[in-house]
């Protein structure tokens, strides 16, 4: 019970201030629980941040391999994937708002994180990448490598992510997931249907 209060209390905090700029003593006040018990959960402000990140790309894992596998085409399971995705992101923006702030390409091998997040990274890429080549061999997708259409993928989540947070997350996240779609097929696809 006090590890999700915790992780719960700190994700906006982390998404306003940065890893950096917030306290453990902040976590703990805002959690309602003493410092002494946070500790006692989880050793320190590193630990709750990697408790966070490992709970939120888990939801997150549990829900695009949902969507990634199934009986559809490739190519529906890709459109379908990345709804789901951005949904997901708009439904936590602080979640988002912390991945944004870290100034990482999320279509780059993460360097300065912990090896748990590059594993999840990792295992993204190959899990679209695995469509993508599914999609190739289907006639959907353009050929080429699937490692770097999966990239290409996430690039572009994350530059219109950015640009949904920057204009202060005002856009209907319905019509965000309608322009990423949009983008990708342009850019990936041989065709619009």
């Amino acid at each position: 019970m006090y590890r999700a209060l915790i992780v719960d209390a700190a994700e906006p905090l982390f998404a306003e201030r940065g890893y950096e700029g917030t306290k453990i003593q902040d976590i703990a006040a805002a959690s309602g629980l003493s410092l002494g018990t946070l500790y006692s959960v989880f050793g320190g402000k590193a630990g709750v941040y990697d408790a966070l990140q490992n709970e939120r790309l888990g939801e997150l894992f549990l829900l695009a391999g949902e969507t990634m596998s199934g009986q559809l085409s490739a190519r529906r399971r890709l459109i379908q994937a990345n709804r789901v995705f951005i949904r997901w992101l708009t439904e936590h923006p602080d979640f988002l708002r912390i991945h944004l702030n870290e100034s990482n390409a999320w279509a780059s091998n993460p360097r300065q994180v912990g090896p748990d997040l590059t594993d999840a990274w990792h295992r993204g890429i190959d899990l679209i990448a695995g469509v993508f080549e599914e999609a190739m061999r289907e006639g959907h997708v353009h050929d080429g490598d699937p490692v770097i259409a999966a990239r290409l993928l996430v690039a572009m989540q994350q530059v219109f992510m950015s640009a949904w947070v920057e204009s202060g997350m005002k856009e209907n996240p319905d019509t965000l997931v309608e322009k990423i779609e949009q983008q990708l097929i342009r850019a990936l696809f041989r065709s619009p249907r």
